[in-house]
């Protein structure tokens, strides 16, 4: 094989390798009157790259012409050279088919595929060129829930995952040069309006809660941390990338307090949200069985982590505890390999996110009268008690007739703290 790169290059066109594509980008030579020119030829399993000079003079034509008039000729003419051949197509469904193969490595392929097929239905045929931002933003806004039984409209967040398949598809048109700008990334929805009746939010009630705690002991079946978590989730009130981000040097037995200091997150180990969710946090007995437990096998993994893989590291989603979340397919619902579903299931309760946990420590520790609002407020790690109170107050509602009627607040009534005399003056009034 000639090492001449020109050589090279006439080598593998000649034995009829396929050219890619063709980068290139014009030089400033200092110590040359001309311009200079820098390409690579991408070939499937190899890169030639080369440097010549244009011979056009400094003097002559400024940079600015270069790049923007020399270049492109340049390019045309080296692809024509080459028998480069550009992609014909310019249908929408050329790219869709070019995003899902760059994204067929990724965690949530199965569901961004489903979105992407049913994007497919109306824009397949149609011309990249020709689309427009309007028709995007109307499409997804028309889009409704084919899971719900009144087929609502999306919530915001499923139109943003619709809207971020669209960026993906036209950000591909834009390295091929068919389009000249991404007109996603300036499509913006409107916040969802507040649904007082959702269920979004549900704790679990008290039975509901140890009968999961007592069933999913059954490490075989529910997997080696699902109950050790619930433990944690339950009596500390920690979000689940919260949990998942506690390493041993986080506890402190002796002074019963947690340190949260990070969170994980689809493999990533990040710091906490906000300066209010990096805190510190009472231990309360009911918790202390799980945080040993989860201590003494990370000790014997030699890992740092209180939920770890075999080799010590730490687990990257709350899927590694939960199980996969369930997938749509064909615009039905398939459960995978769903612990957490598996276990409410087994233990006849209504399914709901996992994040339920959490809302469950608040609405106790409400009830339980045991916390003042802002102790509450601050073992969540909300920033205000308005948030609290935005969060968890409807599931308060009619608490206040439980209240006991022979509580004394200030000692007495009327400002007056003479007994003997008020007691006379109320059997004066009676």
């Amino acid at each position: 094989m000639p090492t001449d790169t020109q050589n090279l290059l006439a080598c593998l066109t000649a034995k009829g390798e396929k050219v890619e594509k063709i980068e290139a980008y014009i030089l400033n030579r200092k110590d040359r009157k001309a311009w200079y020119l820098r390409y690579k030829v991408f070939f499937k399993n190899e890169i030639v790259s080369k440097e010549e000079s244009t011979k056009v003079l400094k003097t002559e034509k400024a940079l600015k012409y270069m790049q923007s008039k020399y270049l492109p000729a340049w390019i045309s003419k080296k692809e024509q050279e080459l028998n480069v051949k550009k992609l014909k197509s310019t249908k929408f469904e050329e790219f869709a088919k070019k995003f899902l193969l760059e994204y067929e490595s990724k965690y949530d392929y199965q569901n961004v595929a489903y979105r992407t097929e049913r994007i497919l239905k109306s824009f397949a045929k149609r011309d990249m060129r020709g689309i427009t931002k309007g028709e995007v933003k109307e499409y997804i806004n028309s889009l409704v829930n084919l899971n719900s039984v009144d087929a609502k409209p999306l919530s915001n967040n499923s139109r943003k995952k619709y809207l971020r398949i669209f960026t993906g598809i036209f950000e591909i048109a834009l390295d091929f040069n068919i389009i000249e700008k991404n007109f996603c990334y300036d499509i913006k929805f409107a916040a969802d309006k507040k649904d007082i009746g959702s269920n979004k939010i549900k704790p679990f009630i008290k039975n509901e809660v140890l009968h999961l705690l007592d069933i999913s002991k059954d490490t075989d079946k529910y997997g080696e941390y699902l109950h050790n978590y619930l433990g944690l989730a339950f009596n500390q009130g920690m979000s689940p990338a919260e949990i998942l981000g506690l390493q041993i040097g986080d506890i402190d037995l002796t002074n019963r307090v947690i340190f949260i200091r990070r969170n994980i997150t689809k493999g990533k180990i990040k710091e906490t949200k906000t300066v209010y969710r990096d805190r510190t946090i009472p231990i309360f007995n009911t918790s202390i069985i799980y945080l040993k437990s989860l201590i003494s096998l990370a000790k014997k993994r030699r890992s740092i982590w209180l939920f770890s893989k075999q080799n010590g590291e730490h687990l990257n989603d709350i899927e590694d505890i939960r199980g996969e979340k369930e997938i749509i397919k064909n615009g039905k619902r398939i459960k995978k390999d769903t612990k957490w579903y598996l276990l409410l299931k087994d233990c006849n309760i209504e399914y709901r996110d996992l994040k339920n946990t959490r809302h469950t420590f608040a609405v106790s520790a409400i009830e339980s009268k045991a916390f003042t609002m802002q102790e509450i407020a601050n073992i969540l790690g909300h920033s205000s008690l308005q948030m609290l109170i935005n969060h968890y107050a409807k599931w308060l509602k009619g608490k206040a007739v439980q209240a006991d009627r022979n509580i004394n607040l200030f000692g007495d009534t009327l400002g007056d703290t003479n007994k003997k005399d008020y007691m006379e003056e109320v059997y004066k009034l009676s």
